[in-house]
């Protein structure tokens, strides 16, 4: 507990609720923009679905860069100062990688939680008639966190890995793009082959578009366990391998 308040303080000044703050803003704004064009007759009866399809195409526009820039904020305070390997004589150097992770997942646990109180709240604002789906909205908590943590794990380790954290951050809004191209072109498997892909996998609603009444349907989908559960087991082996690699780092 000393050393996660500790990391705390060293990090008062880095902003990094900020971040975090303004992609809900963005994300926020978007859907009011979005809800707000649309007729009452388009959302009433599947306005949750809606939302439940749109924010993760969202998260995947804006999450990869913004989970970049946090990791980087947070883990170029020892880097910039060159303080590293006086940090390792005073506490173990797997706590430094640990705390870090500690304080990342707290932040992002916070963010999740807003961004899928945000879903009701819109729905309830627009008064939308269609039940409410507990089940969906806790599976895009899930998916939304799960994601998100291991890409963290991925970012933290290249940030601790590297003296210039312009690499980590171009790493960062390539995984941007990779998750954007997913979504728009479902049918190749680049979706399950790289990590930014499944915030588009983890959704639990899909859509149909009518071409003869220019009408769009949204329905359930089964959450892929399976694949998921592989996706799991990706990111502890990033872990692994990026723990193991800042342990035996030259400092």
């Amino acid at each position: 507990m000393r050393l996660f308040l500790t990391e705390f303080r060293k990090i008062r000044r880095r902003h990094i609720g900020f971040l975090y703050v303004g992609a809900l803003l963005f994300t926020f704004l978007w859907m009011v923009w979005a809800m707000s064009s649309m007729s009452l007759e388009e959302i009433d009866s599947q306005g949750y679905y809606y939302l439940l399809f749109s924010i993760p195409l969202i998260n995947a526009i804006i999450l990869p860069t913004i989970l970049a820039c946090v990791e980087s904020r947070i883990c170029d305070i020892e880097l910039k100062g060159n303080t590293l390997k006086m940090l390792c004589t005073m506490q173990p150097r797997h706590s430094i990688y640990h705390v870090k992770l500690a304080v990342s997942s707290l932040y992002l646990l916070i963010f999740c939680l807003a961004e899928t109180a945000m879903i009701p709240f819109l729905c309830c604002y627009y008064q939308i008639s269609q039940p409410m789906p507990i089940k969906n909205i806790a599976i895009f908590l899930f998916s939304t966190y799960a994601v998100s943590l291991v890409l963290i794990i991925l970012q933290q380790s290249l940030s601790l890995l590297s003296e210039n954290q312009l690499f980590p951050l171009f790493f960062g809004v390539g995984g941007t793009f990779v998750g954007l191209f997913s979504w728009f072109f479902p049918n190749l498997p680049i979706r399950y082959m790289l990590p930014w892909g499944y915030y588009c996998v983890g959704i639990s609603v899909n859509m149909l578009y009518d071409q003869t009444t220019r009408t769009v349907t949204y329905h359930t989908i089964p959450f892929p366990t399976e694949i998921f559960f592989c996706f799991l087991i990706f990111g502890i082996l990033i872990y692994l391998v990026g723990k193991h690699r800042f342990m035996k780092k030259e400092v």
